[in-house]
């Protein structure tokens, strides 16, 4: 009997209560080799959902239901014992596997905060302010994480299972190393920046280049294409010590990382602030009217503060 058959068949006795104690290891000993990623031996999510629902409650009535021998008293309850409580614990395991795969956590980090994470494969992240990630409970075969904002991926290495960090315009592919993925949603340009070791890069699935350490990769949204650089490795990853660094950066990031980082509303004209690029390099205990005061004291800009409300212009 091929395997699809005969995983119809115990799913069918599984949804009528018929379904055996070996019947129920089978069925875990399949989930653990093809992670239930068949399609076919479900009708949809909810039924697979369903069924394992189903799955739980029959180890719960084999407990009151299986038939045991007849045989002195403390040897049939040992016997039943082992036999019901590895029923019962492969059943949890199946559902416990299952969820942590399939359960997503966010942590996200606030204004003028950096958080820093430590993954299920104790991998660590750095998030700058302002930046959100998403990760599993329990990795699966790639260990894929979602990102948007920065963040600085310090990854334990394992050639068995390859590390991916998905934005939305690129995805970056490791095994160990370390590097930082800049990825704001409102900024035009992507970036990754590796530390140690080596990445592969791609737009989608299609792979636009291979960094080591010291690469940088800029992807522009807006042109669809990229530009690969080398930086200095010292400043990859000050920001995680508490330094702004900024490296001819067009003003709709300066605005973003003075509100990211101070928790203010920046308004400015973006046709009146395009033509300048702008560098920056302090540290983030500074006010922000001081950080101003710096960036006016290089570029002829002007500014007025109501609140939590700041209003850039050009000076005329």
């Amino acid at each position: 009997m091929h395997d699809q058959e005969k995983i119809a068949q115990i799913l069918s006795r599984l949804e009528t209560g018929a379904c055996t104690p070996q019947e129920l290891q089978w069925l875990h000993d399949w989930y653990e080799s093809r992670d239930m990623q068949t399609g076919q031996a479900f009708r949809d999510d909810a039924h697979q959902q369903q069924l394992q629902s189903d799955m739980l409650r029959q180890i719960h009535l084999q407990l009151e239901e299986t038939p045991v021998r007849v045989v002195p008293f403390y040897r049939k309850w040992w016997a039943a014992a082992a036999v019901l409580t590895g029923v019962l614990i492969t059943g949890l395991l199946f559902l416990q596997r299952y969820q942590d795969r399939h359960t997503m956590l966010t942590v996200v980090a606030g204004p003028g905060q950096q958080q820093q994470v430590v993954l299920p494969d104790s991998s660590r992240v750095w998030l700058n302010a302002g930046a959100k990630l998403h990760y599993p409970r329990r990795f699966a075969d790639v260990r894929t994480v979602e990102l948007e904002g920065e963040g600085f991926f310090d990854i334990q290495p394992d050639a068995r299972k390859p590390f991916e960090v998905h934005t939305a315009e690129i995805n970056v592919q490791v095994l160990g190393t370390s590097f930082d993925v800049k990825a704001y949603p409102m900024l035009d340009e992507t970036q990754v920046t590796v530390k140690t070791g080596m990445v592969k890069v791609l737009h989608h699935q299609t792979g636009l280049d291979v960094l080591s350490a010291n690469d940088q990769l800029t992807y522009s949204r807006s042109a669809q294409q990229y530009m690969k650089s080398t930086v200095d490795n010292d400043q990859i990853n000050e920001w995680t010590n508490g330094m702004i660094n900024l490296q001819q950066a067009g003003f709709a990031e300066v605005a973003l990382t003075l509100e990211n980082q101070y928790g203010v509303r920046i308004r400015y004209n973006p046709a009146e602030m395009k033509q300048d690029e702008y560098t920056l390099r302090c540290r983030n205990s500074l006010s922000v009217t001081q950080v101003l005061d710096l960036i006016s004291s290089i570029h002829p800009l002007q500014y007025d503060i109501h609140e939590h409300e700041i209003t850039i212009h050009r000076k005329n």
